[in-house]
Protein backbone atom coordinates (compact mmCIF):
# COMPACT_ATOMS: atom_id res chain seq x y z
CA UNK A 1 0.00 0.00 0.00
CA UNK A 2 1.40 3.37 -0.98
CA UNK A 3 1.38 6.13 1.61
CA UNK A 4 0.51 9.58 0.17
CA UNK A 5 3.24 12.21 0.34
CA UNK A 6 3.26 14.00 3.67
CA UNK A 7 1.74 11.05 5.52
CA UNK A 8 3.78 8.94 7.87
CA UNK A 9 1.60 5.83 7.65
CA UNK A 10 0.56 6.14 11.30
CA UNK A 11 -3.00 5.37 12.22
CA UNK A 12 -4.97 8.49 12.96
CA UNK A 13 -8.11 8.47 15.02
CA UNK A 14 -10.67 10.86 16.37
CA UNK A 15 -12.98 10.30 19.30
CA UNK A 16 -15.63 12.14 21.23
CA UNK A 17 -18.52 11.58 23.65
CA UNK A 18 -22.05 12.83 23.31
CA UNK A 19 -25.49 12.79 24.87
CA UNK A 20 -28.36 11.34 22.84
CA UNK A 21 -31.95 10.66 23.94
CA UNK A 22 -30.99 10.76 27.60
CA UNK A 23 -27.91 8.53 27.19
CA UNK A 24 -24.90 10.39 28.61
CA UNK A 25 -21.37 9.49 27.54
CA UNK A 26 -21.97 7.64 24.26
CA UNK A 27 -18.45 7.28 22.87
CA UNK A 28 -17.57 7.35 19.18
CA UNK A 29 -14.06 6.64 17.91
CA UNK A 30 -13.25 6.90 14.20
CA UNK A 31 -10.15 5.13 12.94
CA UNK A 32 -8.97 3.32 9.81
CA UNK A 33 -12.29 3.32 7.98
CA UNK A 34 -14.36 2.17 10.92
CA UNK A 35 -16.32 3.62 13.80
CA UNK A 36 -16.47 2.12 17.27
CA UNK A 37 -19.53 3.09 19.33
CA UNK A 38 -20.00 2.44 23.05
CA UNK A 39 -23.28 3.05 24.85
CA UNK A 40 -22.76 3.14 28.64
CA UNK A 41 -24.90 0.85 30.83
CA UNK A 42 -28.24 2.35 31.91
CA UNK A 43 -31.94 1.55 32.20
CA UNK A 44 -32.74 3.55 29.05
CA UNK A 45 -34.09 1.96 25.84
CA UNK A 46 -31.83 0.93 22.93
CA UNK A 47 -30.77 3.47 20.31
CA UNK A 48 -30.58 3.04 16.54
CA UNK A 49 -27.35 3.70 14.67
CA UNK A 50 -27.97 4.52 11.00
CA UNK A 51 -25.36 4.70 8.26
CA UNK A 52 -26.13 5.35 4.59
CA UNK A 53 -26.07 1.61 3.78
CA UNK A 54 -27.39 -0.01 7.00
CA UNK A 55 -28.80 0.44 10.49
CA UNK A 56 -28.33 -1.41 13.76
CA UNK A 57 -29.74 -1.19 17.26
CA UNK A 58 -27.57 -0.88 20.35
CA UNK A 59 -28.55 -1.56 23.93
CA UNK A 60 -26.98 0.25 26.86
CA UNK A 61 -23.75 -1.50 27.87
CA UNK A 62 -22.91 -2.57 24.29
CA UNK A 63 -19.99 -1.69 22.05
CA UNK A 64 -20.00 -2.22 18.30
CA UNK A 65 -17.48 -1.63 15.55
CA UNK A 66 -18.81 -0.78 12.09
CA UNK A 67 -16.78 -0.68 8.90
CA UNK A 68 -17.44 2.50 6.95
CA UNK A 69 -18.00 2.10 3.21
CA UNK A 70 -17.39 4.59 0.45
CA UNK A 71 -20.87 5.17 -0.98
CA UNK A 72 -19.83 7.85 -3.47
CA UNK A 73 -20.01 5.38 -6.35
CA UNK A 74 -17.47 4.73 -9.11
Amino acid sequence: MAVPAGRSGHTSSYGFSLRYRGHWGIRLRLTNGQVEITVPPSDLPPIEIALPDRATGMRPGETCRLVLTDDRGP
